[in-house]
C-alpha cells in the first residue's frame, strides 16, 4: 500500500524484512534506504475459548490429539490472511508445507485449499476481532497477537513456527509468489522497523523508533509476547538517523 500510494505511514513496521528488501527498497521505486530488526515471533495456532470444539483444541493442549488433526474437524472454522497482502498470510502456507515434511504427511496443505481460499481468508486486521467475536473457531497468528490479546493458543514445533535462526536453511526452501509477482522465501520471523521517504513528521518518527528500541518500548516488546532481538541494521548506515545510529548493534544478512 506504501508503494502504491495508497499510505504514507511516518514508521513502518514488518514482520518479515523481505517486504523491505524487495518491495520499499527496490531501485525502481525506492521507498527507504534502510530499516533494523528488533524483535522476533512464532507462528501459533489460536483458537476462541468459547467455541464449540474448545475441548477438542484441549486435548491438542494435551497432546492427545495433533493440530492438524482438530482443524479437520467437522463444521471448524479457520480463519487466516491473504498471503498476497499479509506476510502472516505466506507465513500460514509455509507453516503448513514445513508440516507436511516434518510429520510426514502430504495432505495437510490440502486443508487451505486455494492459497487465497476465500473461505478462510480476512482481512488482517479483522482476523482476530472475528474469532473474539466467534464468527470462527480458530486461526493462525503471531504468537505476540495473542499472547496481548490474552487468547489460548498452541504452540507449534519450531521446525514449522518459524522461529529459530539456527533453522533457517530448512525454512527457505519455502517460497510463495504475490500476485504481483514478488517471490519470498520463507524465513525466521524478524520484525524490522524504518522511516519510509514519504514519512511526513520525520522528528516523531525518529521518536517513537527510538522508545521501540531502547527503554520502556524493549520492555513493552517482552510484555506483550515479542522476543527482543539483536538491533542490526540492513541498507545504507549512513542513512539511519543520527539519534538512532548509536542503538545499532551490526549488520543484518537477511
Amino acid at each position: 500500500m506504501i508503494s502504491d500510494g495508497l499510505r504514507s505511514p511516518d514508521v513502518f513496521i514488518s514482520a518479515d524484512a523481505a517486504v523491505n528488501d524487495k518491495v520499499l527498497m527496490m531501485p525502481a521505486k525506492k521507498l527507504t534506504d534502510w530499516y533494523v530488526t528488533f524483535a522476533s515471533s512464532a507462528m501459533v495456532l489460536g483458537y476462541n475459548p468459547n467455541s464449540k470444539f474448545k475441548s477438542i483444541f484441549e486435548q491438542v493442549q494435551a497432546g492427545k490429539v495433533p493440530w492438524y488433526e482438530a482443524l479437520k474437524t467437522s463444521g471448524l472454522k479457520l480463519g487466516r490472511t491473504d498471503p498476497n497482502l499479509d506476510p502472516k498470510g505466506y507465513r500460514t502456507l509455509f507453516l503448513f508445507h514445513l508440516a507436511e515434511g516434518f510429520y510426514h504427511k502430504s495432505d495437510l496443505s490440502a486443508m487451505l485449499g486455494d492459497p487465497t481460499n476465500p473461505a478462510q481468508i480476512f482481512p488482517e486486521p479483522e482476523l482476530l476481532i472475528r474469532m473474539e467475536s466467534g464468527q470462527l473457531d480458530a486461526g493462525f497468528f503471531y504468537r505476540h497477537e495473542v499472547v496481548a490479546h490474552k487468547v489460548p493458543f498452541i504452540e507449534l514445533p519450531n521446525q514449522i513456527n518459524q522461529s529459530d535462526p539456527s533453522l533457517a536453511a530448512l525454512y527457505k526452501a519455502q517460497k510463495f509468489t504475490t500476485d504481483k509477482g514478488v517471490t519470498i522465501a520463507a524465513s525466521p520471523i524478524v520484525f524490522t522497523v524504518t522511516i519510509p521517504h514519504t514519512a511526513k513528521n520525520i522528528s516523531g518518527a525518529v521518536a517513537f523508533v527510538c522508545f521501540l528500541l531502547a527503554g520502556k518500548g524493549r520492555n513493552l516488546i517482552e510484555q506483550y509476547g515479542l522476543r527482543p532481538s539483536a538491533i542490526l541494521v540492513n541498507g545504507d548506515k549512513s542513512k539511519v538517523p543520527a539519534d538512532i545510529q548509536p542503538l545499532v548493534e551490526g549488520a543484518f544478512a537477511p
